[in-house]
């Protein structure tokens, strides 16, 4: 109770509130605004340090089976996620991360539903419809206001968990040598589709208002952002990518994790051209100096 007061007084002061409104007078909120937040405050300004992206991994290593919610049980699987930095929501290539993200797109090794469910983006073509092992893979791009960070999370059998991450890596390289024109356009078709679709209800739109003004302090109409979408090129995306790879790769871990490769090896697949792990054999004659988590003891 004292940790939430003490974040609402801190955090919730006049300078960080956006009032929106999508129907109405604009002179009704003005007036419930200058109600219900004063401009005499005598709460302190909130000033957060700059967030400084630095890479590394956390492996957590945790083979019981889930919770069974029905009845059949749930299996235990390996899950892998592998980001890199990429920019902040007010970064000049922001728009180009997002049109990234929903070219590579992915979900779940089963997906039901009509058109629109992004069954032809990179992840279900090239990964969950070619690897049976595979249980999900998914890109997603998360902005902040100082970094940001552009992920791929999968999930695969435990003793897939080498030829999971073999397989991200080799997503990753492929990201920065070969985008074509064809998945480009489809990927800016369905970013401006969900984002005009989304547009559509009230609360999204005043959210969106409030989002942008207090994140850059102006807003970006619907007709401004499907602008910026359409004029990404795929030499502009490889040039995002090639951006994020000069980067330290952010690994992490959860699961069953005895045939996951440790994070040196990943970050060395990285350094080299072909993006190949070393010889899965080498890991495995390892595995007696290893602990039951995979990971090598001090």
């Amino acid at each position: 109770g004292i940790l939430v007061v003490c974040i609402l007084i801190t955090c919730l002061i006049t300078e960080a509130v956006v009032s929106t409104q999508s129907t109405g007078e604009h002179d009704d909120l003005i007036k419930a605004a200058v109600k219900y937040f004063p401009q005499d405050t005598t709460t302190g300004k909130y000033e957060a340090d700059r967030a400084v992206y630095t890479g590394g991994h956390c492996y957590r290593f945790d083979d019981e089976a889930p919770p069974t919610i029905g009845p059949q049980e749930l299996p235990t699987l390996t899950h892998v996620s592998i980001g890199f930095q990429s920019g902040s929501h007010q970064d000049d290539d922001y728009v180009k991360h997002c049109v990234l993200n929903t070219l590579m797109g992915g979900g779940g090794s089963f997906s039901a539903g009509g058109p629109g469910k992004g069954m032809y983006t990179r992840l279900y073509l090239q990964v969950l419809n070619r690897y049976h092992w595979m249980y999900s893979a998914l890109a997603l791009n998360h902005p902040y206001q100082d970094t940001g960070l552009f992920t791929i999370n999968a999930s695969c059998h435990p003793n897939n968990g080498w030829d999971l991450v073999q397989v991200l890596i080799k997503q990753f390289k492929e990201m920065s040598r070969n985008i074509n024109h064809s998945e480009l356009e489809r990927a800016k078709t369905q970013l401006k589709s969900t984002l005009l679709m989304n547009l559509e209800y009230r609360n999204i739109e005043m959210e969106d208002i409030g989002r942008q003004v207090l994140a850059s302090g102006h807003r970006k109409t619907p007709a401004e952002l499907c602008a910026m979408i359409e004029s990404v090129t795929p030499q502009e995306l490889q040039r995002v990518v090639e951006r994020m790879l000069e980067s330290r790769p952010s690994v992490g871990a959860f699961g069953d994790l005895k045939s996951v490769p440790p994070f040196e090896e990943i970050e060395a697949a990285f350094k080299r051209d072909d993006g190949l792990l070393t010889n899965r054999i080498t890991n495995f004659l390892l595995r007696g100096a290893r602990g039951k988590s995979g990971i090598i003891k001090n």
